[in-house]
């Protein structure tokens, strides 16, 4: 795990709010100059703290009106089964997130669709192309209360 000090939460915190800002509008904001923050910036994409830098897109704008979470189980968690059933879910492009998780479901994956019959469309599929699934159960969105991918650097 990289060695964080205080600004490079605090650049971490104002990045993940508007990755557009400029550095010397951040430099501004932490205490330093325009070029020890595109440095810092520059380390904590080497070292993996920023993953990407993506734009966030609001789903009903390109017409993806239904948003589910999908509790998936597997009914062989051999190595192979799951490494198989990960692929997949990988190039579905209706899935945006896919976590491996504990409790009653194997994998929980949030999927945006055009329709509830995109929706079904998906599952069939899903089911037919991946035996290893046992069941699902899916959870509509009836409204969206709050979305992104904000990490919070404060401490607990």
């Amino acid at each position: 795990m990289p060695d964080l000090d205080d600004l490079d939460l605090r650049i971490l915190d104002l990045v993940q709010e508007d990755a557009e800002m400029p550095g010397e509008a951040i430099a501004g904001r932490v205490g330093l100059s325009a070029s020890a923050v595109q440095r810092r910036l520059s380390r904590l994409k080497r070292d993996g703290v920023i993953e990407k830098v993506v734009a966030l897109v609001e789903p009903r704008s390109i017409g993806r009106t239904v948003t589910v979470l999908v509790e998936v189980e597997i009914d062989n968690e051999r190595r192979s089964a799951l490494e198989a059933f990960q692929r997949w879910v990988v190039e579905a492009p209706e899935v945006q997130s896919c976590w491996y998780v504990t409790g009653d479901a194997d994998y929980a994956l949030l999927v945006s669709t055009r329709d509830l019959d995109s929706y079904n469309s998906f599952i069939e599929r899903l089911m037919t192309e991946q035996p290893v699934v046992r069941k699902y159960k899916s959870l509509i969105a009836l409204k969206t209360i709050k979305r992104g991918l904000k990490v919070a650097t404060n401490p607990d």
